[in-house]
């Protein structure tokens, strides 16, 4: 038995006992379980990351006994890839998730207020490392080892040897990780009649977050290495990623009517349900095989125990929200106001959820069945301009009703879309990009109105412009670069013969060819004009990797970014003798607002939810308001309730 894999056994005991003890302790008043299950959680934690370091080790070693390593690195692979190759495979990236959610879990013991809603939790948390544990020792083991140790490996696939894909993983599998937090809270606040927005909103807004750091390296990657001139496909890989963001996007959206108002009580809970349920339903896509996409893992029976997790989670949500009905008795104030503007948000991305939902499974009622690219644009694009629209009017608006107010307060707003309207048109005589633009002005404008200097105390308000202010960025990259792309496929350059091609003139001007220690790479030199004028020089290449893989030739690609627009060439094959080169040009319009607006959607997420933390819920320093240290305990009458030690005082005489 290799010793990973005994790790992995303690692990799943004391993940079992700890899902145990936490569930006893809290239903038989039992401090002692309680006690225990603490030091549990931290037991299973450092068995996880004792077997990640050592399969990390096997990979540094190059131990291709290993069933895992052979199949993911090879002996040429470099240190940094070799690192990443780790959580590159099925088996790799579940260890990784279930270390993620065990140290979550040593961090809520640490930081949130130790009680019985607290206790409840981490019994259902830790019953989903339990899950994972399960198969990591059946379907998933990555300590399986071969028969005998072959000489080298098969290798890493060339399309993840980028730093994109290095870091794509470990960031969208710690965002899957932390939404479990959310779903455990609130089926355990829920079961103490308790309430849990402010115990859960700083997993929520983390979970948000590591999912859109996942999600923009995720596109950042398909852009820069795929060679198809584009970020989004509508996969279904990447549509299982895209739709628990938009769930937690809404249940952030939720839960500041709900401290508000207590106007979306069972909306909010439904939420972290069904955010949970979407991210295992993420796995079930991503592992299963049953859905074509070239990011899958492939055909694995593992795939279908996700499936009993989602039922296991959704049965438990339903009898327990039947049970408590009368804690989701609330009302919407649905006149003119900032929550109604809010509930119109959570509706629109509900509904995208749905439509892409129903895009992404459809391939499972026949073959016949085929969702292309246009069902999406044709439902998307109007949704997130609708999304966009309403974000520019909730900034404007204040949360009672008052049309003058906001009147007022979108006067400059609404003049300002329409200069833009009429300066986009007069230039380009297009009309959805002139109101694509319209759009764009109006809801930025309302943002920028209304942020103050001030507001940097306030990160909840900060941190949510700022990043309102990056999605409507994001927008008009989305709409320029989906709408007004121009695609030239296939286009022959033989050497030192210029060709004009969608307005530029091309000219095929050397090649090269270095022999490197694990890859043949080819090169062409292509100077690239519009007119007279040298716009630049691009190197597309190919590179043909020593490795016992169909897959080992990739196209890689050369981009002149521009302001306004990038000129994208991707290098699809040479004759032999290199005379002529193959190539594919794209012009991809306002393709800088769509890194521009991710990188400030994610800084306020960032100041959101690392800016005074004490906000969001989490207690820091482990006290209560008093100083006094807290533990696990549960009242006699029920309640939850924290233990307070106090130093004795001696008594006056």
């Amino acid at each position: 038995m290799d010793p990973g894999y005994f790790l992995l056994i303690l692990s799943l005991l004391s993940s079992a006992y700890a899902t145990y003890a936490f569930y006893s302790g809290v239903k038989s008043r039992r401090k002692h379980l309680l006690a225990r299950a603490e030091s549990t959680v931290y037991i299973y934690t450092a068995l996880l990351t004792l077997a990640y370091i050592l399969l990390t080790y096997y990979f540094l070693a190059r131990d291709f006994g290993l069933l895992y390593v052979y199949s993911y690195s090879d002996r040429h692979l470099s240190t940094l890839y070799t690192i990443s190759a780790v959580w590159a495979g099925r088996e790799g990236s579940l260890l990784l998730w279930a270390l993620y959610l065990a140290v979550i879990n040593s961090a809520i013991l640490r930081f949130e207020k130790k009680d019985a809603v607290t206790a409840f939790s981490l019994s259902i948390s830790s019953f989903v490392v339990l899950f994972f544990n399960i198969l990591l020792l059946t379907l998933s083991n990555p300590f399986k080892r071969l028969e005998f140790t072959p000489p080298d490996g098969i290798g890493l696939n060339p399309l993840l040897r980028t730093p994109e894909m290095a870091l794509h993983p470990p960031t969208i599998f710690l965002g899957y990780a932390a939404t479990t937090i959310p779903f455990a809270l609130v089926i355990s606040a829920v079961y103490f009649k308790e309430g849990w927005l402010k115990r859960a909103r700083f997993w929520i807004l983390f979970s948000w977050l590591f999912l859109s750091i996942g999600i923009f390296l995720g596109a950042w990657w398909a852009y820069k290495t795929l060679g198809w001139g584009g970020y989004w496909a509508w996969d279904p890989v990447e549509n299982a990623s895209l739709l628990p963001w938009l769930t937690v996007s809404a249940l952030i959206h939720g839960i500041m009517v709900e401290e508000r108002r207590k106007g979306l009580g069972a909306w909010n809970y439904f939420l972290a349900i069904i955010s949970f349920g979407l991210v295992i339903l993420a796995t079930f896509i991503t592992r299963s095989g049953i859905i074509s996409s070239v990011h899958a893992f492939g055909e694995n029976p593992e795939g279908w125990m996700y499936l009993l997790l989602i039922v296991l989670s959704t049965a438990v949500g339903l009898v327990l929200y039947n049970s408590r009905k009368e804690l989701f008795r609330d009302s919407l104030d649905l006149s003119f106001n900032r929550e109604t503007t809010i509930f119109a948000n959570i509706m629109l991305l509900l509904l995208s959820t749905f439509t892409i939902l129903l895009g992404t499974l459809a391939p499972l009622l026949g073959e016949d069945v085929q969702i292309t690219r246009q069902y999406y644009d044709r439902i998307e694009i109007p949704l997130g301009t609708a999304l966009v629209i309403l974000l520019g009017i909730c900034a404007a608006i204040n949360w009672r009703s008052d049309r003058d107010t906001f009147l007022k307060s979108s006067r400059v707003a609404v003049a300002g879309g329409v200069i833009a309207f009429i300066a986009v048109f007069a230039t380009t005589k297009l009309i959805v990009a002139s109101l694509g633009a319209a759009i764009f002005a109006f809801s930025l404008l309302t943002h920028i109105q209304n942020l103050k200097i001030s507001d940097t105390r306030n990160p909840r308000k900060f941190g949510g412009y700022i990043t309102h202010i990056g999605i409507i960025i994001l927008f008009l990259g989305v709409m320029g670069s989906w709408i007004y792309e121009e695609s030239y496929k296939n286009v022959a350059l033989e050497l030192n013969q210029p060709k004009n091609v969608g307005g530029y003139t091309l000219l095929y001007r050397d090649n090269q060819m270095v022999d490197e220690h694990d890859k043949l790479v080819v090169t062409a030199v292509v100077e690239v004009y519009r007119g007279d004028e040298l716009v630049g020089v691009c190197k597309p290449h190919l590179k043909v990797y020593k490795l016992n893989r169909q897959d080992r030739v990739v196209s890689s690609v050369e981009i002149l970014s521009k302001p306004t627009h990038d000129i994208y060439i991707a290098a699809s094959g040479f004759s032999e003798d290199l005379k002529k080169v193959f190539i594919e040009l794209y012009v991809v319009p306002l393709i800088s607002f769509v890194w521009v607006g991710s990188v400030v959607m994610m800084a306020g997420g960032t100041y959101a939810v690392f800016s005074k933390m004490s906000i969001t819920g989490i207690n820091i320093a482990g006290e209560d308001r008093e100083g006094r240290e807290i533990g696990i305990d549960v009242s006699k009458d029920g309640k939850t309730s924290g233990r307070k030690s106090r130093k004795k005082k001696g008594k006056k005489k």
